[in-house]
């Protein structure tokens, strides 16, 4: 069976742990491994690119050496052409210009390219033929950001099937033949991508917990994994908070009909989380997820009465600035809706203006149930809300789909509202 397999920077955070996934696709075989950067690379390059001053930025360098050449040491018998890799990308990153706005992008992709330089010198000392690709090279995006997956498809045709081929995820070539990127995650997208261009029957991402859990573990006691669930399923926890996999993953995935596994790196024989076509769970409530930083906009009219063309009006302005709506509800003379992104606030809000009465709270948190909350049973809506009784809720969205009910709450609560949730649904 051929197979995809993505490793988040966590999985390649360290020698040790490089060495746990060279075993992983040795043992998986493989056709090809996607990588994300060592873990905390991104988030330096990040600060190098806003830092300004050059003692700052050289510290940051410095400790990026470190966290590399330590790695090289320990991991590779001969280092030299590692080292010398290393040392090049770090003079490139701390460049004059690399905190220029056409260079900030590929600095920002320095990462991705010395992890898999590194990773694959290694496979390759463990005697297994390895190919390291430039993700760039056929990974490109248009001028809405849309990866062009026929060039994609080309551009990984006629792999060997006695080779590993390593590759980056995250990085792109852009509409201007920039070196670019997807977005935080998107080493996921890119994955998911990839393996279905080569025809992969499954697309594995490993992180360092045991797939996805039924509520977030890292403020919720008593979580557990869930071992199967719908395409349509893990879409809604990954869009509403689930961070162990990108949102975007699972449309290519679900469209070509590949399957997709989350499993646990520094666990690898733990059973992980199969995301398929169906489930075969008869459970109302099948996990929770929460995405916090979410800004609410509210727009009283009165002209909204009996109108017509008062939404599309509202829905062209956050078009227009490219700003997507989490919920949305409405009534007779206000509507009210969500955003996470406030890059484009000011503007939005100067153009709504003219529209009624303009209310902006942030603080705020979407808490989404997932599971099979079909409308012709009875009683499924009543015991989410007996289990956040205690909690102020400001916004409700059901019905769009059958399988996720929302609910929008201060983010304060967010903590005592997951663990109530867990507590009286699971």
């Amino acid at each position: 069976m051929k197979k995809t397999l993505k490793f988040g920077g966590t999985s390649v955070g360290s020698a040790e742990n490089m060495r746990k996934v060279a075993a992983i696709i040795r043992s998986e075989r493989a056709q090809l491994t996607v990588l994300s950067a060592m873990s905390g690379t991104t988030d330096a390059l990040v600060k190098i690119t806003q830092t300004s001053g050059f003692a700052e930025k050289q510290t940051i360098i410095d400790l990026l050496g470190e966290k590399y050449s330590s790695c090289i040491g320990e991991l590779l018998s001969d280092k030299t052409d590692a080292i010398a890799r290393m040392e090049a990308t770090l003079d490139f990153i701390a460049s004059p210009s690399s905190c220029d706005e056409g260079s900030a992008k590929a600095v920002l992709a320095q990462g991705e390219l010395l992890t898999t330089y590194i990773f694959t010198k290694y496979i390759e000392e463990q005697g297994c033929k390895a190919v390291l690709l430039n993700a760039p090279d056929f990974m490109h995006t248009d001028a809405d950001g849309k990866v062009d997956t026929t060039l994609l498809k080309n551009g990984l045709a006629n792999l060997d099937k006695d080779t590993f081929y390593i590759t980056q995820g995250f990085i792109c070539t852009n509409a201007g033949g920039e070196l670019d990127n997807l977005g935080r995650g998107g080493s996921d997208y890119s994955a998911a991508l990839m393996g279905v261009a080569i025809g992969s029957a499954e697309v594995q991402i490993w992180t360092d917990i045991d797939g996805m859990h039924n509520n977030d573990p890292r403020f919720v006691e008593k979580t557990y994994p869930i071992r199967r669930m719908s395409f349509d399923e893990a879409a809604e926890l990954a869009y509403f908070g689930a961070k162990i996999l990108h949102p975007a993953t699972i449309l290519p995935c679900k469209e070509a009909g590949v399957n997709v596994r989350l499993k646990n790196t520094m666990d690898a024989a733990a059973e992980g989380t199969l995301i398929a076509a169906a489930d075969d769970s008869a459970a109302s409530f099948h996990a929770v997820a929460a995405k916090d930083n979410i800004t609410v906009i509210r727009i009283t009219s009165a002209r909204m009465l009996m109108a017509y063309g008062f939404l599309r009006k509202v829905f062209e302005i956050f078009e227009k600035w490219r700003t997507p709506i989490d919920m949305i509800t409405t009534s007779e003379v206000a509507v009210s809706l969500t955003i996470d992104s406030t890059c484009h606030l000011q503007e939005i809000v100067a153009e709504l203006s003219p529209l009624g009465h303009i209310e902006v709270e942030s603080g705020n948190t979407i808490v989404c149930v997932v599971g099979r909350i079909n409308y012709e049973a009875s009683g499924l809506a009543a015991q989410i809300f007996k289990s956040v009784s205690s909690v102020a809720i400001k916004m409700i969205s059901y019905g769009a789909s059958h399988r996720s009910l929302s609910l929008l709450i201060n983010t304060t609560d967010k903590k005592r509202t997951l663990q109530s949730l867990n507590d009286f649904l699971f």
